[in-house]
C-alpha cells in the first residue's frame, strides 16, 4: 500500500480520536453525578468505549464504521460494603462494571448481571420495572447522560465519514496483462494526470471478476461504456472516432483523451488546462487538444487498429521503427528473457512513463511555441502586403516562425482574411546561421511539392554560380529541388511576376 493509503485509514481514526475526547469533556459528567447521588451510599461508575472499523468493500471503497457502548453501574440504596473489602450479599451491580470496596480499598469484584424483583408490577413501581427516565437507585442512567451518549455516537459516525469523504476513497485502474501496447500505456499515464486518478493504483489482468472490482478499465473488457467507465475498443461494432474531422477509429488512447463526463469533466482537456495553467474553457486549450491529437495520438489509434498511412496496394520504400508505438512494443521481454508478471509489469510502467513523457513534451512545445505563432504570422502577412508585395504571394518573416501549419490553417479560416494558396514564397531570418532563406509554400503541410518552386536553372547550384546564374550578388544556395535557398543579409531578386525583397 502507498503511503496515500495509510494517510486514508489514519486521518478517520485520527480525528474520530479527537472528537472522542472534545464530546466526553462536553458531556458535563458532574452534573450526571449530581443528579445520580442523592445517597451519599450510592456511587456512579461509568466508561465509554469507542471502536472504529474500517473494511474494503468488493469495489474497493473504503466503509468506516463507528460504535459507541456506554457502561455504567449504579449501587442499589441498600447496598453496603464491609471493612474486610467484600461486597454483601445483597449487592448488585452491572456486568463489567467494577464496585469500589472502601475509600482506602484497591481491591475490585465482580457480581452476576441483576434480575427484576419476582414481584415486578405492571407500568413500573417501587417493586417493578423502573419509569422510562427514572433516576436514582438501581434504576440505570438518567436521560441527560443517555442523550450526551447518543450524541457522542452521532458526532463519531459523521467525523468518520467526514474524514472518509476528505481522504477520498482508493481508486484503481485496470488493462490487460501480458504484452503490452503504447495505447493503454499512454491511457494509463493520461489517467494518473488527471485529479480523479492521480494517484490510482493500476491491476493488469484479464480476469472479468478482477476488472469488475476497478473503477476504470481500458483496452480489455470487450466494452466501450462512457458511464461505467469501460474504455475498450476490441469488441465487434466499435467505430468510435474522434470527430472534428478525424476518422481514424480510436484505440484506449483516443478514447481516454476524448472522453467527456455528464459533469463536465473532459480527461483530455483537463490535463491541458492543468498543464498549461489555464482554464478548460479557455479556447486555446480547445486548439491545444486538437492538435495534440492531429499531431500525436491520431497514429497510436492508428497503428494499434491496423491502419495503414497509405493503401495497401502501394509498397512502402522504407521502414520506420522508430515510432513511439514500435518503441513501446521493443519494451516488452524478448522471447528468451524472463517474462514473469512482475517482471512484465515493472517494463509496462517505464513504457507508460515513455509515452507520457512525450506526451509532456509535445504539450510544453505546442503550448509555448507553436500556439503564440499563430498570431505573429498573421501580424507579418498584414505587414508584408502593405510594405513588400500587396498580392500577398510573398510573406516577410522578420524572425523564424514555425509557419507552416498555422499558414493553411489561416487559408483555411475563413474570418481571417488570407485567401487559400495566395501565398507563394516565406522569406525569413535564418535561425542559425544569421542570414536569410526562401522557402516556396508547399501544396499541402505534409508535401514535398511546391505551390511554385524556386527556378529550375537555379537549382543545385552554390555560391559564386549561384549568384551568376542569378544575377544577384552574395548567393549561397539552392535545393535541388527547388522548395528552398539561402541568401547573404542584402539581395534583391525576381521571381516570377513578384519582386522579392529581403533585407536585414
Amino acid at each position: 500500500m502507498k503511503a496515500a493509503t495509510a494517510l486514508l485509514f489514519a486521518l478517520p481514526l485520527l480525528a474520530l480520536a479527537q472528537v472522542h475526547v472534545k464530546l466526553l469533556s462536553a458531556i458535563a459528567p458532574a452534573d450526571v453525578l449530581q443528579s445520580n447521588s442523592t445517597n451519599s451510599s450510592q456511587a456512579l461508575i461509568t466508561s465509554t468505549s469507542l471502536s472504529t472499523i474500517v473494511t474494503l468493500g468488493p469495489n474497493r471503497q473504503i466503509s468506516t464504521f463507528t460504535s459507541t457502548i456506554v457502561f455504567v453501574s449504579t449501587a442499589a440504596p441498600t447496598q453496603s460494603v464491609s471493612s474486610n473489602n467484600t461486597v454483601s450479599p445483597n449487592s448488585t451491580v452491572s456486568a463489567n462494571s467494577t464496585a469500589s470496596a472502601s475509600r482506602n480499598s484497591t481491591s475490585t469484584s465482580q457480581s452476576p448481571l441483576p434480575t427484576a424483583p419476582t414481584t415486578v408490577a405492571a407500568g413500573g413501581g417501587p417493586a417493578g420495572a423502573p419509569f422510562p427516565g427514572a433516576s436514582g437507585g438501581a434504576y440505570g442512567p438518567d436521560d441527560k447522560y443517555i442523550a450526551a451518549a447518543s450524541t457522542l455516537a452521532r458526532n463519531t459516525m459523521l467525523v468518520g465519514a467526514g474524514g472518509l469523504v476528505l481522504t477520498g476513497a482508493l481508486m484503481v485502474i485496470g488493462t490487460h496483462n501480458g504484452t503490452f501496447h503504447c495505447d493503454e500505456a499512454l491511457a494509463v499515464f493520461l489517467l494518473r494526470q488527471t485529479n480523479k486518478y492521480r494517484d490510482a493504483d493500476l491491476i493488469r489482468t484479464r480476469d472479468p471478476a478482477v476488472l469488475d472490482t476497478c473503477n476504470i478499465v481500458v483496452d480489455v473488457g470487450a466494452v466501450y461504456d462512457e458511464s461505467i467507465q469501460r474504455f475498450d475498443h476490441h469488441q465487434r461494432g466499435f467505430t468510435e472516432v474522434f470527430g472534428h474531422g478525424f476518422t481514424t477509429k480510436l484505440s484506449s488512447a483516443g478514447l481516454v483523451f476524448k472522453y467527456v463526463a455528464p459533469q463536465t469533466m473532459h480527461f483530455g482537456k483537463e490535463i491541458i488546462a492543468s498543464v498549461t495553467q489555464l482554464s478548460v474553457d479557455d479556447e486555446k486549450v480547445e486548439k491545444l487538444w486538437l492538435k495534440l491529437y492531429r499531431e500525436f495520438i491520431e497514429a497510436i489509434d492508428a497503428i494499434d487498429n491496423g491502419i495503414s498511412q497509405y493503401p495497401n496496394d502501394i509498397k512502402p520504400k522504407y521502414r520506420s521503427r522508430t515510432d513511439l508505438s514500435s518503441r513501446v512494443g521493443h519494451l516488452n521481454p524478448a522471447w528468451n528473457h524472463p517474462a514473469d508478471p512482475k517482471t512484465v509489469d515493472a517494463l509496462f510502467a517505464k513504457a507508460s512513463q515513455l509515452t507520457g513523457e512525450e506526451f509532456l513534451g509535445r504539450l510544453n512545445y505546442y503550448a509555448n511555441a507553436w500556439l503564440p505563432v499563430r498570431h505573429l504570422l498573421l501580424s507579418s502577412i498584414t505587414k508584408s502586403k502593405e510594405t513588400i508585395d500587396s498580392t500577398g504571394k510573398i510573406i516577410l518573416l522578420e524572425q523564424f516562425l514555425p509557419w507552416k501549419e498555422h499558414l493553411f490553417e489561416l487559408e483555411a479560416d475563413t474570418s481571417s482574411g488570407i485567401a487559400k494558396g495566395e501565398a507563394i514564397y516565406i522569406v525569413y531570418a535564418d535561425e542559425t546561421a544569421s542570414n536569410w532563406r526562401v522557402q516556396a509554400v508547399p501544396v499541402s503541410p505534409e508535401s514535398f511539392e511546391s505551390r511554385k518552386a524556386l527556378p529550375e536553372e537555379w537549382r543545385g547550384l552554390r555560391n559564386e554560380e549561384l549568384s551568376k546564374a542569378s544575377g544577384i550578388p552574395g548567393g549561397i544556395f539552392i535545393h535541388a529541388s527547388g522548395f528552398i535557398g539561402g541568401k547573404l543579409p542584402i539581395f534583391i531578386m525576381d521571381v516570377g511576376s513578384s519582386q522579392l525583397i529581403c533585407r536585414q
